[in-house]
């Protein structure tokens, strides 16, 4: 028996002659060890694994068991030609096996019946303390004190409304004043077993330390509770996922936003099923493709709150005669007195599309309205467009003709309409010497609603050169802006700087001039191999349109420090002042004081 593993270990050895040398596997076989090259061959060709410390143990006794899984490894390599391997090898790594028949048989059967779970994640402790000060500083939706991000523009990812009331704070484009020093766990669960995968992110925080009352739901401060979970879960039949904020987008009435379900969501086939809940509000929304084998999808939502809504449609898409139509039903009340109809169609005739639409809502109340200007959702809306465009190289021209009666609340006007554009896309510009050139252009004849909109831009190197004419006579706005960016990545004695720069000269529709000036820098040094040190200073005095008197200087100052203590575990501490001073009004001045950090162990 002794000879036969020793000449099957031989034989491994010699297996593994051809492959490359590679970083050492095991931190427990020294370089200078006689066996070390051999060792390092045999795993990378996937013979050994060592144990899960990464330890080789080369002063322990293989166990049956070991030498079974070895001699499989080496048995497989074989059966698919991997190497070249003589008769005789191979005759005597047959023999071996069957002497291990058992073992691998044992072996085999404990794999079949485990579960594959691998857990990953990160846990540690946070620490923050921000301070808002300042006549600009106002209270957001939970009472917590709050400023914008940018003072200029406000909306940075331009979803939502200018402040108008605490409701149309986004927390996407707000600072908010916390103070908090708590524990966390970040795992990542992933399951495979039995044709089921799941894939599961969990957030869990807690242990506020210094602070073990209770919160103002009545649970106790000082334990680890659940705060967030996300993920998937995949079988043959459905995919299920779980998580915040999922959007459905199914209609411009119906769950359109991209928060719309709070819960899970599960799609199975040609149907899906969301069921979730916010706060108070629960939400179940079911959508079926196909219904009977037909072109036709059913749509149903139920928010129920403390007025309970329920939505139900159906819409269609075919072909007929080589004419695209659509078609929409839907109703939000058990009388079906609040309806929505609609019929569209579209007919590509190579040089010219003609489009027509036809619609009849009747004060239809829906579940997360899309409220974006271009396709906003209209409680009541009668009438009908006719559109027909072509393209002439890269300019899209086309002339609509609308029709249409809204509620007496709508911001829209009833009556005819005639809309002529031309449009080239920033995506397809023309390029005249090296200068991209885009824009578009409306006329509304009965109105007299006019937008222009053309720019033009080139890159020279590091500097982006670039001009706009932006008309609109609905909103007096007649803005002629030219301006010169920069920026770049450099090294200086091992520091990495990032310098940015933008002027931008802007002339409104009176022909007064503003100077809009930005610049910043970046910088990142390693001081060693643990420790990280970044810093950072931005200024602007700009105002985002002339005429808003929204004007004034902006400076952020940032400075962090990450060390890490091994390649897993890290400390970091960060921070950062922000000062804003409002030239036309000093109500809108403020400053934020900001302190982060913590330390953090991945496994």
């Amino acid at each position: 028996m002794k000879k036969l593993i020793t000449s099957f270990l031989t034989l491994a050895l010699l297996f593994t002659m051809s492959v490359p040398a590679m970083a050492n596997p095991f931190n427990d076989v020294p370089e200078g060890h006689w066996a070390y090259d051999a060792i390092q061959k045999a795993a990378q060709a996937g013979l050994l694994e060592g144990y899960g410390d990464g330890t080789y143990k080369a002063a322990q006794d293989l166990t049956r068991y070991e030498v079974a899984a070895l001699t499989a490894r080496v048995l497989e390599k074989v059966e698919t030609g991997d190497n070249q391997v003589s008769a005789e090898a191979v005759e005597a790594i047959t023999a071996l096996a069957e002497e291990f028949d058992a073992e691998l048989a044992q072996i085999n059967e404990k794999l079949s019946n485990s579960s594959a779970v691998t857990i990953s994640g990160k846990t540690g402790v946070e620490y923050k303390d921000v301070e808002l000060e300042g006549n600009g500083v106002k209270p957001g939706e939970d009472g917590k004190s709050v400023v914008y991000k940018d003072p200029f523009t406000k909306d940075l990812d331009d979803d939502d409304d200018d402040y108008v009331d605490a409701t149309d704070y986004d927390d996407d484009d707000m600072i908010t004043a916390e103070d908090y020093f708590k524990q966390f766990t970040d795992l990542n669960v992933n399951i495979e077993k039995d044709g089921v995968i799941a894939d599961l992110n969990m957030l869990a925080v807690g242990n506020y330390f210094g602070n073990y009352g209770n919160d103002e739901d009545g649970m106790s401060e000082a334990a680890l509770e659940l705060d967030e979970i996300s993920g998937s879960i995949t079988t043959e039949d459905f995919v299920a996922t779980i998580g915040d904020e999922q959007g459905l987008e199914w209609k411009d009435y119906l769950y359109f936003n991209d928060d719309d379900i709070d819960g899970v969501i599960f799609n199975a086939g040609n149907s899906q099923i969301a069921v979730g809940q916010r706060d108070d509000t629960r939400d179940i929304a079911i959508k079926q493709d196909n219904l009977f084998n037909l072109p036709v999808n059913l749509f149903v939502g139920v928010r129920d709150n403390t007025d309970r809504n329920i939505v139900a449609g159906l819409d269609t898409a075919f072909n007929l005669a080589g004419v695209d139509f659509t078609g929409d039903l839907a109703f939000s009340d058990k009388d079906m007195n609040e309806r929505v109809a609609r019929l569209g169609a579209s007919k590509d005739l190579g040089f010219i599309k003609l489009e027509g639409n036809i619609e009849s809502t009747e004060n239809f109340t829906g579940i997360e309205v899309d409220t974006d200007e271009d396709d906003g959702f209209e409680s009541t809306k009668k009438g009908y467009d006719v559109k027909a465009s072509t393209m002439l190289d890269k300019v899209e021209v086309s002339a609509l003709y609308e029709d249409y009666e809204y509620a007496a609340d709508s911001d829209e006007t009833s009556g005819e309409e005639i809309t002529l554009a031309a449009e080239v896309s920033k995506d397809n510009p023309y390029t005249i010497l090296g200068v991209n050139v885009f824009g578009e252009y409306e006329y509304a004849v009965k109105s007299e609603e006019e937008i222009r909109y053309l720019e033009a831009n080139k890159e020279l190197g590091n500097i982006t050169v670039a001009g706009i004419y932006d008309y609109d006579n609905t909103d007096n706005l007649a803005d002629k802006v030219l301006s010169v960016a920069y920026g770049t990545e450099f090294d200086v004695a091992g520091i990495k700087l990032a310098p940015t720069a933008q002027l931008a000269a802007i002339y409104d529709i009176d022909n007064n001039e503003r100077i809009n000036k930005e610049a910043g820098i970046d910088a990142s040094y390693q001081i060693n191999d643990k420790l990280d040190v970044t810093a950072g200073y931005a200024w602007a005095d700009k105002e985002d349109r002339v005429d808003d008197g929204m004007e004034g200087e902006f400076t952020t100052a940032k400075a962090g420090l990450e060390y890490k203590v091994t390649d897993s575990a890290s400390a970091t501490i960060n921070f950062e002042r922000a000062d804003y001073v409002n030239a036309v009004n000093a109500t809108e001045d403020f400053s934020v004081n900001s302190i982060t950090g913590g330390v953090s162990v991945n496994f």
